[in-house]
């Protein structure tokens, strides 16, 4: 047999051939285009034209190969390329959508789209161009255009609804009273908006950044953007937007850098949300220009730099008499936030900040010292720049971590691993938190960027039905960073427990789950797990770690994408306990504070729901106890079973996400299991569960009690 056609019952779709390669061709076209669309040339015009001279180039390859085919073997084997080429396009975009490699599930899914796309040009082209009107491939028509039909309303709506959320809630129902603390709406203050940068009336210079990225020229990108942009990174424009009250003086500030994006939109700008929310209580707000960053790598140093020259260029405009923002800004109350590849950054130019000179090169000089107090991460990267090969370590600042469960883009939560490199010195009043939420994505934290994470044909497979709303997403940005700037640079502390528990404040924050974790610069550690791999030990000088009843003891990573944290990790079966004896210490007025994690996926596979709870034990020095329930200072939720494409609706699946909580006791809070128990002269502090679980624990110690 020489061709696929001599078979019986493929007979019927003998001379299809043309139509076989136009279909790959076509797939393939849409595939290339529409991807190199979304990089280089955003929009319809764009996406038709690359998708045009694609499939030219490839009507072009074709013919040729099918020219040395046929010299070199006597047949073009012009269906077996079609196959090859429109099968590849769909495993190279199913493998993308779903991010998680080349699976098994992945080559059945593209198996499973080819196969109709492949009959229906083989069964079409034999009953128009061949007048082929029999039972076989009038069915093959039908059963194809079916198939294609369902595959589109799969593709190309924007999917399920997913109900872990609602059912995790009902776990836990909070209080429907409102906290009057936390402010709703808008504030008081007129925002008012203005720009400053190139075609500006606010000159604003340029900054050489040549020091700390290159374009590289090498690649299609690299030269792509070195054609965009009518500079070179000796001559970068500061350019941004600020918003501002209207009657303001003498503002706290925030200073907001975005993340790698398309350089073809202005991502800057989709922060406006929270310019005008925070200028409407009094901040101003700066949102950076650092499309100049975008599509490179290895960048993050410039865009710390950057972001650091546009801190000094804002000062200059509130020390001039002439300018709108004269005295506008109070240079003893900065903050810096950052989105994305910006949430890494604003950590290493907190670094720089401090620094006098570049750590790459130390003859290139730094002279910043700005009075900057606190920073906040937004969906970040992690380690992506190491100053000179070293994890960003940095002390006594605050730090607000917010990430969503359902991000595709940074899809883990990999800023815990920044969280864990900021330390306290014991000095002074910090705070560090971190929030996971249920529900959020990558891009809606910025306006323009929106639901779908990937771009080109790879966002036909995101799952976005089950997303918050937009409006919902940055209400919880607002929200948060507004109590944390309030705290940490106003010093108002009316909303600070919404940092250490949203529980709360449930009524006024949007339905989801929350996993929240903090700590505070008067923790004192007691079990950090990071000393050394043996077992009993712990951080406290004195401490003895123990346990019983447990199937599985162990210290271990856990992985968050990034350089993470060791913890505990316990099974048990049954009646379990982690016992940890301690030096006599005094607990009055202060609170047992630990992170927990559920690990129990197993549980929620099988559908059983339920948080994970146990008992927290202490023992005085006459060996009375008293104890305390975790679920009655802190829900601690099941392992999150995220589904963020649609191929996990598909094959039943899910990823399963996890994130430490923070449970702080009070002393006080301790019920005596007999006679008076002694809080201060506390020798024992135990973990006791029962039934089966699984679970990792870190940090216990020590918290102020609030």
């Amino acid at each position: 047999m020489n061709t696929l056609t001599d078979f019986p019952l493929l007979k019927h779709f003998r001379g299809t051939e043309p139509a076989l390669c136009r279909i790959g061709v076509l797939v393939g076209a849409l595939v290339i285009g529409s991807g190199c669309s979304a990089l280089y040339w955003p929009g319809p015009v764009g996406c038709l034209l690359l998708c045009a001279v694609v499939m030219l180039l490839l009507e072009l390859a074709f013919w040729l190969a099918q020219k040395f085919l046929r010299a070199a073997l006597g047949h073009g084997l012009g269906w077996l390329m079609a196959l090859g080429l429109l099968y590849g396009s769909v495993v190279y975009t199913v493998q993308n959508g779903a991010g998680e490699g080349w699976t098994w599930r992945v080559w059945l899914f593209s198996a499973a789209v080819t196969a109709p796309l492949w009959l229906l040009a083989a069964s079409g082209w034999s009953i128009v161009r061949y007048r082929r009107m029999n039972a076989v491939t009038l069915a093959a028509a039908l059963l194809s255009v079916t198939a294609v039909i369902l595959l589109a309303v799969l593709l190309f709506t924007e999917g399920f609804s997913d109900n872990y959320i609602p059912r995790y809630l009902a776990l836990n129902p909070c209080s429907h009273e409102k906290n009057s603390a936390l402010p709703a709406g808008p504030g008081p203050c007129t925002a008012n908006m203005l720009d400053y940068g190139p075609e500006t009336d606010l000159e604003s210079g340029t900054v050489n950044l040549s020091w700390y990225m290159s374009r590289d020229t090498g690649n299609i990108t690299g030269n792509y953007v070195d054609a965009y942009w009518d500079y070179d990174l000796t001559a970068v424009p500061l350019a941004g937007r600020v918003w501002y009250p209207e009657d303001g003086k003498n503002c706290p500030v925030l200073f907001m850098a975005h993340g790698n994006h398309e350089i073809t939109t202005e991502s800057y700008l989709g922060y406006d949300y929270l310019g005008q929310y925070l200028a409407s209580y009094g901040y101003v707000v700066v949102s950076v220009d650092q499309n100049a960053c975008n599509m490179l790598t290895g960048e993050n140093a410039g865009r710390a730099v950057l972001l650091l020259e546009h801190i000094g260029l804002l000062l200059d405009y509130s020390r001039e008499r002439e300018n709108p923002l004269y005295g506008r800004l109070d240079e003893e109350k900065i903050a810096i936030a950052g989105h994305s590849r910006g949430g890494e950054m604003v950590a290493t130019a907190y670094l720089f900040n401090s620094y006098d000179r570049y750590p790459e090169n130390g003859t290139v000089e730094f002279d910043y010292n700005y009075s900057i107090q606190s920073i906040i991460a937004i969906a970040p990267t992690v380690n992506q720049y190491k100053p000179a090969d070293h994890s960003v370590k940095i002390q006594d600042v605050n730090y607000l971590l917010l990430h969503g469960a359902a991000d595709r883009d940074v899809s883990t939560f990999m800023g815990m691993s920044q969280y864990e490199n900021i330390t306290f010195s014991g000095q002074g009043d910090f705070l560090k938190t971190a929030l996971y939420i249920a529900g959020a994505n990558h891009g809606q934290f910025n306006s323009l960027w929106g639901a779908f994470d990937q771009r080109g044909p790879f966002s036909a497979l995101l799952n976005v039905e089950s997303l918050l709303p937009e409006d919902q997403q940055q209400e919880i940005a607002c929200l948060f960073i507004k109590a944390f700037l309030d705290v940490t640079l106003l010093e108002d502390r009316s909303c600070r427990t919404l940092l250490t528990d949203w529980k709360q404040y449930a009524a006024q924050l949007p339905d989801t789950v929350y996993v929240q974790c903090w700590e505070s610069s008067a923790f004192q550690p007691v079990a950090g797990f990071e000393e050394d791999s043996d077992l009993e030990t712990g951080t406290m000088e004195g401490t003895i770690l123990s346990a019983q009843g447990v199937r599985l003891w162990t210290e271990e990573l856990m992985d968050f994408g990034g350089e993470d944290t060791h913890a505990l990790h316990l099974q048990w079966n049954g009646r379990a306990s982690f016992d940890v004896s301690l030096p006599e210490l005094d607990l009055t007025g202060r609170a047992v504070s630990f992170d927990i994690c559920d690990l129990n996926s197993s549980a929620v596979k099988s559908g059983k729901y339920s948080l994970l709870d146990g008992d927290v034990v202490l023992t005085d020095a006459d060996g009375h106890a008293a104890s305390a329930r975790i679920s009655d200072f802190a829900a601690v939720f099941p392992i999150l079973p995220v589904r963020t494409d649609k191929l996990d609706f598909v094959f039943d699946t899910c990823v399963y996400k996890k994130a430490f909580a923070t449970v702080a006791i009070p002393a006080e809070a301790f019920v005596p299991e007999g006679e008076a128990f002694d809080a201060g002269r506390t020798v024992g502090l135990s973990f006791r569960f029962n039934g089966s679980g699984q679970a990792a624990i870190d940090n216990i110690g020590l918290e102020a009690a609030a």
